[in-house]
């Protein structure tokens, strides 16, 4: 889902205009309170990352689909009592997080990672706000692969989302300590250039 499609329909626009369309689509995500318009701006999306060439929709739904049921469960769980009605909060939660990460999928899969950093130095922007970004790019990928190679080893092993908390600690656990020791490598690579003069 991270991986930039250098042979998108959208790889050739400026990075301008898909940072613009993402914030756009970022604030519509966190800004829309009822379902039909944030059912539409779902619509849009996939329409976007459709014409863009982006095919991996079932890894997005299938991955969010474990966290997003303990949620509702959560949801249910401890608002049910109250007054708030509960379908039109699931509804609308669930319909928020899916596009902000399709918003998220169609920035990372037309972006291509030098281009931004290349302008935003030229924004003159400081390397601690370029740098961050630069490592999210490079880092989402691989975290991305991590975590459906745990997924594949829990099915292997047996462990379903059947079992939620079980499934949850036996994905969440290996993928942590995975990312912590790639942020460690990425952290000494980059001071080992830093100290070299390279970047």
């Amino acid at each position: 889902m991270f991986e930039y499609g250098n042979k998108s329909l959208f790889s050739r626009s400026s990075e301008a205009m898909k940072i613009i369309v993402f914030v756009f689509f970022l604030l519509l995500a966190v800004f829309l309170d009822s379902v039909v318009p944030q059912a539409f701006v779902f619509a849009v999306l996939i329409v976007l990352l459709l014409v863009s060439g982006f095919r991996n929709f079932k890894g997005v739904f299938f991955g969010l689909a474990p966290f997003l049921l303990l949620a509702d469960f959560g949801f249910w769980f401890f608002l049910s009592g109250t007054p708030i009605d509960l379908a039109h909060l699931i509804v609308v939660s669930n319909l928020r997080i899916f596009n902000l990460v399709m918003a998220a999928a169609f920035f990372f899969f037309s972006t291509d990672v030098f281009a931004l950093v290349k302008l935003m130095r030229k924004l003159g922007l400081p390397e601690i706000v370029y740098l961050p970004l630069f490592a999210l790019f490079r880092f989402l990928p691989e975290l991305e692969k991590d975590f459906f190679e745990i997924r594949d080893i829990q099915k292997l092993r047996k462990i379903t989302p059947a079992q939620p908390a079980k499934y949850l600690k036996s994905l969440l656990v290996p993928l942590f300590i995975t990312a912590l020791q790639k942020s460690d490598e990425l952290a000494i690579a980059y001071h080992l250039r830093k100290k070299q003069g390279r970047v």
